[in-house]
């Protein structure tokens, strides 16, 4: 394949994995459709346009033109950055999945390249990392995907715990299934919209006293915020929902966890202390281990 067979190749490949038509590649370099057309058809762009053209692919000269890029010379987090801000909103999901993925990956060292996340598994799948330094968690499966990673603290992950009490009333708030229900139907509403304990408890067929119980528990959490609303028949108090990720995280987390990890894709364990401390000083970092033979042991 000659040269200019090549770049019109890496040129369509590149527009088309971006998730862009010409029309939309024609609009960020201000330039005709028909120039685009003409570029992955039958010649070159002007060689002023050539910076703009790999710029607005998020990609280098080299690799339009099929010339393997010095990997010492990249700037990984700039090419990222880069990445994320050109795909289109749409394919945005996708692309972060799949950076995620490569990161699960590449602990693997026989793995010598990318990996390509599927996108049929046929049962609830995970990948993992656990080691000394960190700890991750990438659900696969398409109907809901996520990446957790969490850099294991010097002294250890449960020294951030400073408040467990509240720790203890966020999770026994959540144990409740009405509590889940509520944040399921507050999270559903749009952003700003303020709700009415006594809908809420139409709605979700919850007594009244229950629903104002929880309301006032996830107030306190700082997981809505009140106003107080002057109406005809008296001042009311509303509520509007912080969306809050973290909540969202935990409840997803909750789900997986409740249906046990079970199959992985790909799983590395590579660590030899948990990522919590030992405060009592009763574990020891070290196992004894069986000692080898001796030289005149029969």
């Amino acid at each position: 394949m000659d040269k200019k067979n090549i770049f019109r190749k890496n040129l369509v490949e590149r527009r088309r994995k971006l998730g862009l038509t010409q029309e939309q590649l024609a609009q960020r370099m201000n330039v005709s459709p028909q120039a685009v057309s003409k570029w992955e058809n039958s010649s070159y762009p002007d060689a002023e346009l050539l910076p703009l053209l790999a710029k607005s692919l998020n990609t280098s000269l080299d690799s339009l033109f099929g010339i393997r890029a010095d990997n010492e010379n990249l700037d990984l987090p700039q090419l990222i950055h880069d990445a994320i801000q050109n795909a289109t909103l749409q394919n945005r999901p996708q692309l972060v999945m799949e950076l995620f993925y490569a990161i699960m990956r590449a602990y693997d060292l026989t793995y010598k390249n990318t990996a390509k996340l599927r996108t049929d598994y046929d049962r609830e799948t995970f990948a993992g990392i656990k080691t000394d330094c960190e700890q991750a968690l990438m659900r696969l499966t398409k109907d809901l995907r996520y990446f957790f990673y969490i850099e294991a603290p010097e002294d250890g992950l449960n020294h951030y715990f400073t408040n467990t009490k509240n720790m203890a009333r966020l999770l026994r708030t959540l144990a409740d299934e009405d509590a889940i229900r509520i944040v399921s139907y507050l999270g559903s509403g749009r952003r700003n919209k303020m709700h009415s304990p006594s809908v809420i408890s139409g709605r979700l067929n919850i007594p009244i006293e229950k629903v104002q119980h929880i309301i006032d528990r996830l107030d306190r959490f700082g997981l809505v915020w009140r106003v107080c609303v002057d109406l005809e028949e008296g001042e009311t108090i509303m509520y509007g929902y912080t969306h809050n990720q973290a909540i969202a995280m935990i409840l997803t987390l909750a789900q997986s966890i409740s249906n046990y990890f079970q199959f992985w894709d790909p799983v590395h364990d590579e660590y030899s202390l948990g990522i919590f401390k030992d405060e009592t000083g009763h574990n020891k970092n070290t196992i004894p281990q069986v000692s080898w033979w001796g030289e005149d042991e029969t």
